[in-house]
């Protein structure tokens, strides 16, 4: 049974903190080696949704931005950093991520649209969940990236 649960900045202890800063240096940094910003000064004002397995281990995460922020000069709501470590893939996870990340941006701000910048092999995965591509690609940190929206 998966928990997910969805925190402030403010609400992260230090130890919950260094868990979300490990786990996605497990997946970006050393899983697909890229080597990037990742305390981008974005954590403090996002919502952080958290999944944790049936040992209490951290095993998905996204990073939820309202429109406010203009994350990545998008003019709607977004989320970032979408990461489930090897052992959980597979089962369906990132989707779920997907789709809470999409109904609570919705629930807090009364929009249901959001846009994000996707790496570009992950496309068919957003097709599939409801959303478009909207740019041409384009690299972030030498990584191919594809601006797609969903707007249910």
């Amino acid at each position: 049974m998966m928990d997910f649960s969805f925190y402030t900045f403010d609400q992260l202890d230090a130890a919950t903190l260094y868990e979300i800063i490990a786990h996605r240096m497990e997946v970006f940094v050393l899983g697909q080696g890229n080597i990037y910003r990742d305390l981008d000064g974005f954590d403090q004002k996002a919502t952080h949704l958290l999944a944790r397995d049936e040992t209490g281990a951290l095993v998905g995460y996204v990073r939820l931005l309202p429109a406010a922020l203009h994350y990545d000069g998008h003019d709607h709501n977004s989320f970032g950093r979408l990461s489930v470590k090897d052992a959980a893939r597979g089962r369906g996870l990132g989707a779920e991520l997907v789709r809470r990340a999409c109904g609570k941006l919705a629930q807090d701000s009364g929009d249901p649209v959001v846009e994000i910048s996707a790496m570009a092999y992950l496309e068919d995965f957003y097709r599939r969940l409801g959303f478009e591509r909207i740019s041409e690609e384009y690299a972030i940190a030498g990584v191919p990236h594809v601006n797609m929206i969903f707007s249910p």
